[in-house]
């Protein structure tokens, strides 16, 4: 009888101490997914039910905005900035360029924020915005302790010194013709994959990238499950291996020679079963009532592939700032922390930082100016909350856009009903209706109130950028 009495005194602590901790945060990103594909959010593919169910237990965000492309997606959500304070306003594929990468001495990644709180932090995928050869510590000084990421450089191993210097050559004269025919030399993330663990070069010959990458997330997961932490975890699926390769075979079906739906369908359900596989691990562990987790999508599909979703076909909308480019899945669980059932009308990417800081009691960072709404409050569920966003805001390049819970402003001209018209085909600009009006008026004053873009710290590289360049007289 002592001998339980004690196993139970000891189980009861545990209990007090793990709720006396500040919580875990586990932030999943999925790559080039757009909402189409989650059953959560109307897709038709059945794709998706383990984040269908995550979603349906948890807080789902209607509609969230983010730069279309991964580079500047990734940079708003990180920092809780629009891209036009750090003037990162196009993509820069600083890991297959160089150039110069996200400076950790100009921007503050929320991972620092939560290491000086004392968090253990990790990063477990895709960076991009940094060369990690070049930078060797960089993530280190993003404030990740732990990494297992994805390089993303030429793979050397696989070309002449000769053609790499050509490549070279061409990256410095902007030309799109001359990079492109190197793409298929990027290191691999998927079917023996070239990784980075904790600033040592791997090679596994004969595994899947998105496997092994699982399994690091998994086993920091179990490592750091005495102590509060934190899990920065975007995945390389369901990017294709390269844009001139937009889709790959994965466990489930090894056979190449499918269609391009079909391989692009299963790369969504393999992501769906890690997500699945993530979950159970923090209910194994007793994680689950405090841990939050989010999953969400860093922008829209490639626009070769179309999905059902809600008795209508989508095209995928990558680097587009129409709905199907920008618009993307954002959702958040946590059984005890965030009462679940619900969805929020409006968020874009700047709001995540603020928001886990104040769900966690992490502090914001000083003397920084943030973009993003915090919409802890409505999360947990405190009462007579009201939604933190009455708007939402997108840019790419020039580009700026604005929209509430219906109208939807260009920068450049353009408004549209998105309740009646989410595809944006009727052009609303020289309508005399008042709400029509009144809408145009409140959203115009909403983008005449933000700066001007910040010049960027160095020519920006990517292939977009590139054909920009070349099209300047």
């Amino acid at each position: 009888m002592n001998v339980i009495r004690s196993l139970t005194l000891l189980l009861a602590l545990a209990v007090s101490a793990l709720a006396d901790r500040p919580p875990n945060v586990v932030f999943i990103l999925i790559d080039n997914c757009g909402q189409e594909w989650f059953g959560c959010y109307g897709s038709e593919e059945g794709c998706t039910p383990e984040i269908d169910r995550l979603a349906r237990e948890g807080v789902r965000f209607e509609h969230c905005y983010t730069p279309p492309v991964c580079g500047p997606s990734r940079m708003v959500l990180l920092t809780g900035r629009y891209l036009l304070r750090s003037g990162f306003t196009m993509h820069h594929d600083a890991a297959l360029y160089s150039g110069g990468g996200f400076d950790p001495a100009r921007e503050v990644v929320f991972a620092r924020q939560f290491r000086e709180a004392g968090y253990a932090t990790g990063i477990v995928g895709k960076w991009q915005i940094n060369n990690l050869y070049d930078e060797p510590d960089v993530l280190r000084r993003h404030g990740f302790d732990q990494h297992l990421a994805w390089p993303g450089s030429i793979d050397t191993d696989r070309i002449s010194r000769a053609d790499h210097e050509s490549y070279l050559a061409a990256v410095r004269a902007r030309s799109v013709e001359g990079t492109v025919k190197f793409m298929p030399f990027i290191e691999s993330r998927y079917w023996d994959p070239v990784l980075i663990r904790n600033g040592k070069r791997e090679t596994h010959a004969g595994e899947f990238g998105p496997y092994v990458m699982q399994a690091a997330a998994l086993e920091f997961i179990r490592q750091q499950r005495d102590k509060p932490f934190l899990l920065y975890y975007p995945m390389v699926l369901t990017h294709g291996q390269s844009f001139t390769e937009p889709v790959v075979p994965t466990p489930l079906n090894k056979d190449a020679n499918r269609p391009h739906h079909e391989m692009y369908a299963d790369m969504v359900r393999y992501a769906d079963r890690l997500v699945g596989e993530v979950a159970r691990t923090l209910d194994e562990l007793k994680l689950r009532d405090n841990t939050l987790l989010f999953i969400a999508s860093d922008n829209g599909t490639e626009k070769e592939t179309k999905a059902r979703r809600n008795g209508r076909e989508v095209t995928g909308g990558l680097y587009q700032l129409n709905e199907a480019g920008s618009d993307v899945a954002l959702l958040a669980h946590s059984p005890k922390l965030i009462p679940g059932g619900r969805t929020i009308a409006l968020a874009d990417f700047s709001d995540v930082l603020p928001t886990l800081c104040d769900l966690t009691g992490v502090p914001r960072p000083k003397d920084i100016v943030l973009d993003g709404r915090s919409h802890a409050a409505v999360l947990r569920g405190e009462p007579n909350q009201k939604p933190a966003r009455e708007w939402i805001f997108n840019q790419y390049g020039a580009v700026r856009c604005v929209r509430d819970a219906r109208f939807k402003l260009y920068s450049t001209g353009g408004l549209f009903d998105m309740e009646s018209d989410p595809d944006e085909t009727r052009d609303l600009t020289a309508s005399t209706e008042p709400e029509h009006v009144a809408a145009r008026e409140r959203l115009g004053a909403t983008l005449k109130s933000l700066p001007a873009d910040a010049p960027p710290p160095f020519p920006l590289r990517s292939q977009s950028a590139f054909k920009l360049h070349a099209s300047k007289p």
